[in-house]
């Protein structure tokens, strides 16, 4: 009795997890179709309610690549259609881009300021980098809060792998995960108030 309990209270979060996020398609086309089904299935398979910070999601084939505002919007590539680790750590990623501009303390100049007395010789472009300096900086948090999330939801390993294969943010990833940069990150996200981990806090 108490394990049919605990199942149903699982089913139970679940299903409020997914309920809680808005997941519409631009062209309800079988490939926006398949990325709306595929990011129900994860918000079934994992509770991801500790990293959601905007309840809308837009699938639209017509993204070029994922983005984050003014909605987060989940493109169609090939790459999210069969792989859904990958598909679960981009969809991570751009509610991160949320959590900094709704909790993150300082304004934009400060924090990227900030992250480069840490960081500062930066790779700036495709495919080590973001368009320009300021954004790479701002993308190293944005990053590394992406590889805390998945490993706790697949593991280390998993995660590590996921995000070293990555086409783009190259020089980005290499960075957050290189061990000897673990603690300074530590100590920056939870300088800017954006640390999740109630060990860390």
């Amino acid at each position: 009795m108490r394990s049919l309990f605990v199942l149903v209270f699982f089913f139970l979060s679940a299903f409020s997890s997914v309920a809680k996020v808005d997941i519409t398609t631009a062209n309800q086309s079988a490939k926006e179709q398949k990325i709306k089904s595929d990011l129900e299935a994860l918000h079934l398979q994992y509770d991801l309610s500790p990293w959601i910070y905007t309840h809308k999601v837009l699938v639209d084939q017509g993204a070029k690549v994922p983005y984050s505002h003014p909605v987060i919007t989940m493109s169609t590539q090939k790459k999210y259609l069969e792989d859904k680790i990958k598909l679960l750590s981009t969809y991570l990623h751009e509610q991160f881009h949320w959590h900094v501009i709704i909790n993150g303390k300082p304004n934009i100049e400060e924090y990227r300021a900030r992250i480069k007395q840490d960081f500062p010789i930066v790779k700036v472009g495709f495919p080590y980098g973001s368009r320009d300096e300021g954004s790479t900086l701002s993308h190293i948090v944005v990053c590394y809060l992406e590889y805390i999330a998945l490993a706790e939801l697949v593991g280390k390993q998993k995660a590590q792998e996921n995000l070293s294969t990555n086409r783009y943010y190259k020089w980005v990833y290499a960075t957050i995960l290189d061990p000897k940069n673990e603690k300074k990150l530590d100590r920056m996200i939870k300088e800017f108030g954006l640390e999740f981990r109630a060990s860390k806090l």
